[in-house]
């Protein structure tokens, strides 16, 4: 525990409550599920690994979808991006990141 009195868990955590959604009609649920899908949980990195427990199944972040390319993130991209495939055959491009990028 720290000074406080709190245990420090070195885990970090999402508070959907902080999320902000710019575009109309867009629910925060389906904003974390697009950031679950731009991210990966295999090489454990602990951004991705908060966002995608936000969702209640992890392999939600890849239901339905098909992985065409994934961009790794990059310090001169500063971000990550998923294009991929829906159900219905139409194509994605999900990204985590800088949103000037």
């Amino acid at each position: 525990s720290d000074k406080t009195g709190t245990l420090t868990l070195n885990k970090l955590s999402v508070d959907k409550n902080l999320i902000e959604v710019f575009a109309k009609g867009v629910e925060k649920d389906y904003v974390i599920l697009l950031a679950a899908r731009a991210s990966r949980t295999e090489n454990q990195d602990p951004i991705d690994a908060a966002i995608v427990g936000m969702l209640a199944d992890p392999k939600e972040a890849r239901a339905g979808v098909r992985e065409v390319h994934f961009l790794p993130f990059n310090p001169v991209d500063k971000r990550t991006a998923l294009t991929y495939i829906d159900f219905d055959g139409n194509w994605h491009r999900s990204s985590k990141g800088a949103p000037e990028q």
